[in-house]
């Protein structure tokens, strides 16, 4: 990416500080009438806030601070720029002041018009903000404010006005972002944001109080009819507000949030009860309709009582867990001050304002901005700028995580009980079983709108989605579910799914480094579009992703990313064929996931009704042969990718070649070969495209076996796996007459011969076990070893090679002669000669033969030899060398291969200079293209903390020879040696050549023939871990086996000849007679080094006694 984040939001500040330096001061006055009037901002500066502003929302999403400031600052400027060209009427009549005031109102609203755009641009990026839906509505509240003011001040001044239409469309549009606002923050997700929530009641009550005074307003006027609105628009405005009072008294708020409640309760139905009452000019109406609103009013209160109990306790259990993201928050700085937020403001009375001409319900919808200006202007705000890190993260995981539980457990109750009522669950579960998944989906946006920028809460919100996008498509699926059921569980489907693209789409945006969450909208794409996909969208992730930029460095993830986008298309080419060619009694076609019987071989009954199979008609047969060529030009794709930016990554090719060969045998060509079948009557044309569906299966599968020198096992499993299970009589013919081409009882047996020749030369081409030791990887990303991709991250290959060998000796058990048997067994001792497995419990049966037949109806002596004479290449070629234990050794048949004959020399890697090749030492690498400043100590702070302890570090230098022979050193010779203290180092380290930066300069690493340092003291190399080595092994063997002599009757060292030997031996003998708990040391201890083959016999003599 070319943008530094850091610096275009520092860049920002520093606009706007200059921008507000004079109206920042003024607290208590309104920003708009300051920027109107005196203190005008500075608009080059906030000009130049816009521009970077727009720069950085090219490039990622911007928080949500930063988004209010935005708007905020689009709005400043847009109305500055309006009323700079406006003339000022100071001193002028009062008709050139009113008109000075429509200009102003008018530019007022087109800036909130344009700025209330911004919003709802932002707030399709963070529904879950309570803060950010409070400013949107507030926003567009002042604009049909504005829109009525100047609605008023056009009638007076005798111009044309708003007309009714667009004046009803914006009452929906703020209507409409009220039910927004209460989906995602009006149902208990907000808990410790009560505040914020109270505030956005209390507007949405006085927006309802003054929709009923305008209909009361055009009641009294005339300019409706009467009778139809005063039992329709006037009941419904009530019915309105009672749902609004209800719907406050359910929602969960923390403590203080519901202290004034009733208050402001009380009030805003006292205002709708006069503003109905005003409408009825006799005392008795107006007795009547009192009596009635009281009436309604008891009930109303009543209800509310009930359900304000219930919500209490709902909020204790809810409290507990919203007092843990508030410590997470608080702890990283992140917190918002709640009761600080909004500083008390006075009542502003519009009067002053020169508004008096306008209704006293609509100028309470007017934004207060000063009570912003803490929030926009403000230089030390933390909280909404995206800085949530791992502890927020976990304390909002946490909390879906327990909702998600409750959400089962709802499920589960469903399924068993039906739909009967049960009265006997928690608040909480009754809670969550009426809002269900939108619930969760609301904690999850609130989560993400503090922490934007982590991945696992992406990852997880998916999966959720995900889970209910499968769940309530498998609702739909059942045959029970009636139609009113099933329309509406469609209807949640496709909202899930817009919810899906959408989230995934934002997840990129804020997180695009991670693989994970680019793979997710792959698959995403594919479940969500599965009837209408295009390959060309899957493509264009992967394109998003190169494009970007964040993951160039990471060659498995690309490729990783490019094979899950041929997945997602296999999965819908199969899809589309297995749903167009089956059909069933109760339903639609069988899907390519799903379980079909064996049919004749299976006794029970279908429960899924009895599969008719069809014929794909053409135009189907057509989307099938487009998928089919999409898929090739993907995977060709990513061969060039492969061979243009890693040529030698020789793992990743590996990879390729398994997918594209096993999506090439079992996919698409089987698909293929039949709709070229389908689409030509010729036999003989049906068996030469037969035989080029198998080619190219098997191109692919030779491509695998020779990606990488040498072969890994499982790749040749994988190829006889496919060739042994189908007739590939055809492949290799150049020839199509009959006489060239076996027919089917042939083919049978010419499957064996072709599945014994792979085995041979699978054989041959892999290499012995033992030969080298697998080194770990660490720090593997999530979609390593799991999923499509498990081969990136191959097994043990030894372990592989030993699973090969015994599938290879039971094929020629099953279908081999005695002397291919012997052939087997021959090529699979040369390989696993040297092969020493883990030891493991292994529980043998024994066979019962002739020889021990009685011995097998009881129980059998355990020979403890047994597992000294079991050959280390494991029990099936034990028994084989059992069965041919009297063939010589000399008439057996010789290995070929195609690889060089193991020299003693094998395994020992080479470093050649010039025409010779030396020995490569096996704890030093030679570095080059380093830095002429570079030190020694450069390169082991470089090298250290990555690759492990370091021996000696040397940097190649220059010879100055002077005088006397005497040299000294010179510059640098831009190369060095480090000797590591382990083997694996080395490796290690060869891994990171043309990656690894030292100085700033990208740096080459080879193997090196010589150390970095001439002698190195013993135990510096740990060549074996300690106690395992040679050395000890013999201390241990002599400990074992020393005496305890007494060191007083030692033997004189010093007497030497045939006397001294004689008297020591009769010394010796006295020992034994007289002492004889003294013979443990002196004689063996002290042994001169010459006598090797004398021994001395410590046994008493019985006769002496």
């Amino acid at each position: 990416m070319s943008y530094n984040y850091d610096q275009c939001v520092q860049s920002i500040q520093e606009h706007r500080r200059r921008a507000y330096a004079n109206a920042s001061d003024t607290t208590t006055a309104d920003a708009a009438v300051v920027a109107i009037t005196t203190s005008t901002p500075d608009l080059e500066a906030l000009q130049q806030s816009m521009d970077e502003f727009a720069a950085l929302s090219k490039h990622c999403p911007m928080t949500p601070l930063l988004w209010m400031q935005y708007a905020h600052d689009t709005e400043v400027l847009m109305e500055g720029l309006m009323m700079l060209e406006s003339p000022s009427a100071e001193g002028g009549s009062d008709q050139q002041q009113l008109q000075q005031r429509l200009q102003q109102m008018q530019a007022k609203k087109i800036a909130l018009e344009s700025s209330t755009g911004i919003l709802e641009l932002a707030l399709a990026e963070f529904p879950g903000c309570a803060l950010f839906h409070l400013y949107y509505l507030e926003s567009l509240a002042d604009y049909v404010y504005q829109c009525e003011g100047l609605r008023q001040l056009n009638g007076e001044c005798g111009a044309v006005g708003m007309e009714v239409d667009d004046r009803q469309a914006t009452l929906d549009r703020l209507s409409a972002a009220f039910e927004i606002a209460w989906q995602s923050v009006g149902r208990g997700t907000h808990v410790n944001e009560g505040m914020i929530v109270s505030e956005i009641y209390r507007l949405h009550g006085s927006f309802l109080l003054f929709r009923l005074s305008s209909v009361v307003a055009e009641l009294k006027t005339g300019a409706a009819d009467v009778g139809m609105k005063s039992e329709s628009e006037i009941n419904t405005m009530l019915q309105q507000l009672s749902t609004l009072f209800q719907k406050w008294s359910k929602t969960p708020m923390g403590e203080g949030s519901n202290d004034e409640m009733m208050q402001d309760l009380e009030y805003l139905w006292d205002e709708a009860c006069s503003l109905l009452l005003s409408l009825y000019d006799g005392e008795q109406e107006k007795l009547k309709r009192k009596q009635d609103l009281e009436a309604q009013k008891v009930t109303l209160w009543a209800n509310i009582d009930g359900e304000r109990k219930k919500t209490s306790s709902l909020m204790n259990i809810l409290s507990s867990h919203e007092n843990e993201v508030d410590v997470a928050m608080s702890n990283e700085g992140i917190a918002l001050p709640k009761w600080s937020l909004f500083p008390h403001q006075p009542d502003v009375k519009m009067g002053d304002l020169n508004d008096s001409n306008i209704g006293r319900h609509a100028q309470s919808l007017k934004r207060i901005s000063s009570k912003w200006n803490q929030i926009l202007l403000g230089d030390e705000v933390r909280f909404l700028v995206g800085l949530g890190g791992s502890e927020t993260s976990r304390a909002f995981l946490k909390s879906a995580s327990i909702l998600q539980a409750v959400l089962q457990c709802t499920y589960q109750d469903k399924a068993k009980k039906g739909n009967v009522v049960d009265s006997g669950h928690s608040p909480l579960e009754d809670h969550v079983a009426t809002y269900k998944y939108s619930l969760i989906s609301s904690m999850y946006e609130r989560a993400l709108s503090e922490c934007p920028t982590v991945e696992s809460l992406w990852v997880s919100y998916m999966d959720f989605l995900r889970g209910e996008w499968i769940r309530l498509r498998n609702e739909t699926r059942k045959p029970q579910t009636q139609q009113q059921q099933e329309l509406h569980f469609q209807q949640q489907q496709e909202d899930l799914s817009s919810a899906l693209q959408s989230t995934s789409h934002r997840a990129i945006r804020n997180c695009p480094y991670s693989s994970s969450l680019f793979e997710i909208r792959m698959t995403t794409l594919g479940l969500t579009s599965m009837s209408n996909l295009e390959p060309d969208d899957i493509t264009a992730v992967t394109q998003e992703a190169t494009e970007l930029g964040f993951l160039d460095n990471n060659r498995g993830a690309m490729l990783h990313l490019r094979l899950v986008a041929i997945l997602v298309v296999k999965r819908r080419l199969l899809g589309l064929v297995s749903l167009q060619t089956t059909a069933t009694v109760n339903g639609p076609g069988k899907d390519y996931d799903a379980f079909e019987e064996m049919g004749s071989f299976n006794r029970k009954k279908s429960t899924n009704g009895v599969i008719v199979y069809q014929s794909l008609n053409p135009t189907v047969m057509e989307e099938v042969q487009d998928l089919l060529e999409d898929i090739r030009d993907m995977f060709d794709e990513a061969d060039t990718f492969l061979f243009k930016s890693h040529p030698t990554w020789s793992e990743g090719r590996v990879s390729f070649w398994k997918h594209r060969a096993l999506t090439e045998a079992y996919a698409l060509c089987p698909i293929g070969l039949a709709l070229k079948k389908s689409s030509q009557d010729d036999d003989e044309m049906a068996e030469e495209n037969e035989a080029v569906a198998d080619k190219e299966a098997i191109r692919c599968f030779e491509k695998l076996v020779k990606a990488q020198k040498p072969s890994h096992p499982d790749s040749w499993r994988e190829y006889i796996r496919y060739v042994s299970a189908s007739h590939l009589y055809l492949v290799g013919n150049t020839n199509n007459s009959t006489q060239s081409q076996p027919d089917g009882i042939a083919a049978a047996v010419s499957t064996l011969r072709i599945t014994r020749g792979l085995y041979h030369r699978a054989m041959s081409y892999v290499k012995k076990a033992g030969q080298e030791t697998n080194a770990t990887v660490e720090n593997e990303p999530s979609w390593m070893v799991k999923g499509i991709d498990s081969t990136m991250s191959q097994r043990d290959y030894d372990a592989a090679l030993s699973v090969l060998s015994r599938e290879y000796l039971e094929f020629e058990r099953t279908a081999g002669s005695e002397e291919s048997l012997s052939h087997a067994l021959t090529l699979v001792r040369s390989k696993l000669a040297d092969w020493n497995p883990p030891l493991a419990p292994v529980v043998a049966m024994a066979t019962p033969t002739a020889g021990n037949l009685e011995e097998s109806h009881g129980k059998r002596k355990i020979e403890t030899n047994n597992s000294t004479s079991m050959p280390e290449n494991g029990p099936s070629v034990a028994a084989d060398e059992e069965e041919h234990d009297t063939q010589s050794k000399s008439k057996r048949a010789k290995v070929k291969t195609n690889l060089k004959q193991p020299k003693k020399a094998d395994g020992v890697h080479k470093v050649r200079l010039g025409n010779m090749e030396y020995p490569a030492h096996p704890y030093t690498i030679h570095v080059s293209k380093l830095n002429k400043a570079t030190q020694e100590m450069d390169l082991v702070d470089a090298f250290r903390p990555e690759f492990g302890a370091i021996v000696h570090a040397k940097i190649i230098r220059e010879k100055l020879f002077g005088k006397g022979g005497h040299h000294t050193h010179g510059e640098s010779k831009c190369s060095g040696l480090i000797q590591f203290e382990e083997r694996m180092s080395v490796e290690q380290a060869l891994l990171k050549d043309g990656e690894l930066k030292v100085g700033g300069k990208l740096i080459k690493i080879q193997r090196s023939h010589m150390p970095a340092v001439g002698l190195v003291p013993s135990g510096m190399h740990r060549v074996n871990p300690k106690g395992e080595g040679k050395m000890s092994k013999r201390n241990n063997v002599k400990k074992g086996s020393t005496m305890k002599v007494d060191t007083n009757e030692s033997m004189d060292t010093e007497e030497k000849g045939k006397k001294g030997r004689a008297n020591s031996d009769q010394n010796n003998k006295n020992i034994g007679v007289t002492s004889p708990s003294a013979i443990s040391l002196g004689v063996l201890s002290f042994k001169p080094r010459g006598m090797r083959k004398a021994k001395i016999s410590l046994k008493t003599n019985k006769k002496q006694e």
